[in-house]
């Protein structure tokens, strides 16, 4: 034992001294971060933009009729989510500190994928954590952004908070502030251009004025008009819904789909699933049951659902996969993609 502790003690003292040195260990290459992330987006063509690790750098591929690689920056950075333009030849991405604090900026790229050209679009000195647009509005780029990176108490991890709505006019170079909300989070934000609205996803505490009553307020999806960002709308669904998280709006508007918890598992851990909703019917139905966590529903132009699942969820390091399905669930499919699960 004694043997064990001056072996320790060396070790922090070798240590102390390369530290004061100036020298710092170097995780290997083959040791970095690897594989496929939850982050991705379909294109109208079918297109889909993913991003995944290699050697801890994160990278965009572009699968399409052959698979494309169209970004990648160093290890220290992070890609918070892409999103893919009609015709599935270029794509805006955010990136960010791979290890935020309450410093770190964000930089929107745009990529050319058949130049090959990746150019920075604008910076912020603030997170970015989402981007979202619509056929209908090309001209505008919609993006979640944090005004804090903090801590709410003394037991909690720092996270991104306080959260709004802006736009960035591409051809103007101009961006806006479009609510004025604050929010503890903002998720899943979605653009419908005929209907001159956003969708996302939030605390339902807009009428709270009790901590009881702040407590109780559910996960909801609200509908913000364009020309009346003040008036949020809450999207309707049944009293006894739970919590709702990631969702997807079917063009027709006539069903939502949705992630929420589905059970848990024999270690405790909460189950994810994609549930669908139609407003005709009334009628809620489970999608997926693959008693794991399944997470970003994304409605494809073939009409079939993508999404993905974390086979390692609240795991030191996330396992992931892309399935495509039916709405009608008679197929699911995996879509092969680099550094996927297994």
């Amino acid at each position: 034992m004694k043997k064990l502790y001056v072996s320790a003690a060396a070790i922090v003292l070798a240590t102390a001294v390369c530290v004061s040195l100036g020298f710092s260990y170097e995780v290997p290459d083959d040791e970095k971060q690897q594989g496929l992330t939850g982050v991705y987006d379909v294109a109208d063509s079918g297109a889909v933009g993913y991003v995944t690790y290699e050697d801890g750098k994160p990278t965009i591929y572009v699968k399409a009729d052959k698979e494309t690689q169209a970004a990648q920056l160093p290890a220290d950075q992070s890609i918070s989510d892409i999103v893919m333009l009609p015709g599935g030849k270029k794509l805006f991405y955010v990136s960010t500190d791979k290890t935020m604090t309450d410093g770190s900026g964000s930089i929107v790229h745009e990529v050319d994928i058949m130049e090959g050209t990746d150019v920075v679009l604008f910076e912020e000195d603030a997170i970015i954590t989402e981007l979202a647009m619509d056929e209908g509005e090309p001209n505008r780029l919609f993006y979640l952004q944090a005004g804090v990176y903090t801590n709410y108490s003394p037991v909690a991890a720092e996270y991104p908070h306080e959260f709004d709505i802006f736009t960035y006019d591409i051809a103007k170079k101009k961006h806006h502030r479009l609510t004025e909300l604050q929010k503890y989070s903002m998720a899943s934000l979605q653009v419908s251009g005929i209907e001159q609205a956003v969708y996302v996803q939030m605390d339902n505490d807009l009428e709270s004025t009790t901590p009881e009553e702040l407590y109780e307020a559910n996960q909801r999806i609200f509908q913000i008009p364009l020309d009346r960002p003040d008036q949020p709308k809450i999207i309707f669904m049944p009293m006894e819904t739970g919590d709702l998280y990631d969702f997807a709006l079917i063009p027709d508007h006539t069903t939502l789909i949705y992630q929420a918890v589905a059970g848990t598992n024999d270690r405790g851990i909460y189950e994810y699933e994609l549930f669908g909703y139609n407003w005709g019917t009334m009628q809620t139905e489970r999608l997926t049951f693959q008693k794991e966590h399944a997470a970003r529903p994304v409605y494809g132009a073939d009409q079939k659902l993508y999404y993905m699942v974390d086979y390692n969820f609240a795991g030191r390091q996330p396992d992931y996969t892309l399935f495509r399905m039916e709405l009608n669930g008679s197929e699911t499919e995996q879509v092969p993609l680099r550094g996927a699960a297994d």
